[in-house]
Order: structure tokens, then sequence, then C-alpha cells
């Protein structure tokens, strides 16, 4: 049961986060700025959290859970920062690609740090990754509206901030995933203390800020909106994931966002989706799929 929920949560995060490219759209074409984007998300997201949080009590941590909690939500600003960076100067398909290399990057580890070749189940396992990419790849390739690139890009900077995004990915579920489940800090701590991390910058992303109160006042709706379904659902859903899943089962996360970024772009925008469009979608379904059903030893028993 464990398992299956760990599973949905993946889904579930996939949709919330690939709502992430449609708000930073919206609200940098109204004159928000990366870190404006990336402070005001995390300030409904401690806003909301926090009386929750104090009401039941549950912020008391033991050294290592908050030792655990500190390293994963200091970098899940990085995350954060990266991946809106990465939508305001890339094409919002090949920024998601970026960030969705994620599990390319999870699966390739070993044969980096220890000098092997996969072994086993792992070549069942890239299968399942080269099917992701490639599908990314025909998505970030194909011609839609979302193509264009956006007004006054830098497209060095979005490569590096995709790359980032998901190096932080693999980073946080590796370092969850080896810690003992009696040790390991609740998603709600580790949303809580990402967004404080967000409040304690916030004075100092707001000092350049051009008439920014009467611009909050007119868009309050899609803050709440970008801080509730783009950044607190979805950093639940993946704390919980990433404690219970390997780590390339649980980057596979963020290979949905394209799909999901695509079908709620022909939902909302009514974009249409080409054939290769499609296909490509399915590529990527099929891989994550593939992923997800991999059982490494540890997942096993």
């Amino acid at each position: 049961m464990t398992k299956h929920l760990a599973l949905i949560s993946l889904l579930v995060a996939g949709l919330g986060w690939g709502t992430t490219g449609l708000f930073v759209r919206v609200l940098g074409s109204r004159g928000f700025s990366s870190f404006e984007l990336l402070a005001l998300r995390l300030i409904v997201v401690f806003a909301l959290l926090l009386p929750i949080l104090l009401g039941k009590g549950i912020l008391k941590l033991d050294r290592p859970a908050a030792k655990t909690a500190f390293f994963v939500s200091f970098l899940m600003l990085f995350y954060y920062l990266g991946a809106i960076v990465a939508v305001q100067n890339l094409p919002l398909v090949l920024a998601v690609l970026v960030i969705g290399s994620s599990p390319l990057i999870a699966w390739c580890l070993p044969l980096v740090f220890e000098l092997r070749l996969p072994r086993d189940q792992e070549w069942f396992q890239g299968l399942g990754v080269f099917f992701g990419i490639l599908g990314l790849i025909g998505l970030a390739f194909s011609k839609n509206e979302s193509s264009a690139v956006p007004v006054g890009s830098v497209p060095v900077l979005g490569y590096v901030g995709g790359l980032v995004a998901a190096l932080v990915t693999v980073i946080n579920a590796r370092k969850l995933r080896s810690v003992k489940s009696e040790r390991l800090p609740t998603p709600e701590s580790i949303s809580l203390m990402t967004a404080a991390f967000g409040v304690l910058l916030s004075p100092l992303l707001f000092l350049q800020s051009d008439q920014l109160i009467s611009r909050v006042g007119e868009n309050w709706i899609l803050i709440l909106g970008f801080g509730v379904f783009a950044t607190l659902i979805p950093g639940f859903a993946i704390a919980y994931a990433s404690s219970r899943l390997n780590p390339t089962t649980t980057s596979t996360v963020s290979i949905q966002l394209q799909v999901w970024t695509a079908i709620l772009g022909w939902a909302i925008l009514g974009e249409k989706l080409s054939p290769i469009q499609m296909a490509s979608a399915v590529s990527v379904v099929l891989g994550t799929a593939i992923c997800v059903c991999w059982r490494g030893r540890n997942e096993a028993t």
C-alpha cells in the first residue's frame, strides 16, 4: 500500500509542477522577475503551512531528521529558482526537457562514480529512461505555440537553471532514500523549512522590485494558485515519494512535466497537439511506467 501511495504521489507531483510553466509565463508577462516569483510562491506556502503545523505541534524534529530537512529544503530553493529561470529563458517545451533530464542523470551516476557498466535490471530501467528522454525530445522540437522563445531571454541562463533543477531532484532523492525511516523528516517539515528560507531571503529579493505591492494586488489569485498548485501540493507529494522510492524512480516525476504541460496547454490555452506530440507523450508515459515498474534490490524485499 505504501508503494502505491508513493507512486500516486509521483503523479500528483508531476501534475502540480506541470502547472509551473503556465503560472510563470502569465505572471512573467505581467512584470514579475524570476526572484520575485521564487519569493512569492514560497511566502504563500509559508503563510498556509505555519498555522497548521504549529496547531498540530508536528514541528518537533530530532536532530538527524532536522539536519536532513535542512539539507533538502535548502537545495529545494535552487530547484524552484532553477525551474523558474529555465522557463523564463527557454521555450517552455525545451525548458521542461532540460529539467526532465534528472532520470538520465540518476541512471548515469553509478557509471560515473562507481566506474562500472549497468548490470542486472539496471538495463531495463535504462530502457525506461531512454523512452522518456526520447519522448521529451520529440515534444521539445515539435512545433506548437509554446515553442516560441521568450522576449528578452538569455538561453544560457535557461540551460543552467534547468540543469540545476534536475541535479537537485536527483541529490535530494538520493539523500532521502539513504536516511533510515525512523529519522526521516516529514514532508510538511521540508515544505515549511523551504518556505521559511524563501521568506528570509525575500527582503533581499524585493529591494529592486518596481511597484511590487500593486502588481501583487492585481494578480493575487494567480500568485495564490502558483503557491498552492505548483509548489505546496507537489512539494508534499515529492517529499513523500522520495523517502519511499529509489532515486531514478523518483526522478521520473520530472519527465512527466512536459506531458502535463502539453495537456494543460491544450485544455486551458487551447493549444493544438500534433501527431508527433501525441506519440512523444505516449513515449514519455511508457518510459515512466518502465522506470516505476523496475524493482531494485531494496524494493524487492
